[in-house]
Formats: C-alpha cells, structure tokens, sequence
C-alpha cells in the first residue's frame, strides 16, 4: 500500500510541475500575441512597393483582424498602437490603390 502512495504522490508532483512548467514561457514572454503580429505586419511597410496586390490585400486584412484586439488595450496603449497600424493599413491601401489604377 505504502508503494501505491508514492507512487500517487510521484504521479501528483510530476502533474503539478508540468501544468505549471505550461505558463513559464507566458511569464517571462514580455509581448502579448498580438504584438507579434503587429510588428510582422507594418514591418512590411519599407518594401510596400515591391509587394503584389493579394500581398498588399492581406495585410490589410491582417491590419483589420488587428484593429479589433487593438482596441481592448488601455487607454494609452490602444491610442499609440492604434495609431500606427493605422498609419501602416493606410500605407498599404494607398499602395495597393496606385498598383490598380497603374494596371488600367
């Protein structure tokens, strides 16, 4: 019976450790998920030029999806960032609008 118990035991400790060890990276990650996206979408904006327009229309999209977890931010933080990703969709949608009217 004693066996039975450390072995519980064991088994409780090794469950414990992993679900804990599960939030480690979350602790010690400084930017939320959303940022990530965010600089990977308006660090685009240097080379816009050289992007094709389904390239230019996903960004877009991406800047759109982004807006929304934007504007959960607190006060400070969602004018900031709101304000430049709109600065990047806005780019994008300017580029995209002078590839189109170049093709006609």
């Amino acid at each position: 019976m004693k066996k039975k118990n450390g072995v519980i035991h064991y088994v409780v400790i090794l469950a414990t450790a992993l679900q804990l060890f599960a939030f480690v990276p979350d602790l010690f990650c400084a930017d939320p998920p959303w940022r990530t996206e965010f600089d990977e979408t308006c660090a685009g904006t240097t080379d816009a030029m050289a992007l094709s327009q389904s390239e230019l229309q996903a960004l877009i999209a991406k800047c759109e999806r982004l807006q929304k977890a934007i504007e959960q931010l607190d006060e400070s933080a969602r004018k900031v960032f709101l304000k430049r990703l709109l600065m990047c969709k806005n780019l994008y949608q300017y580029v995209l609008d002078a590839k189109k009217n170049s093709d006609k």
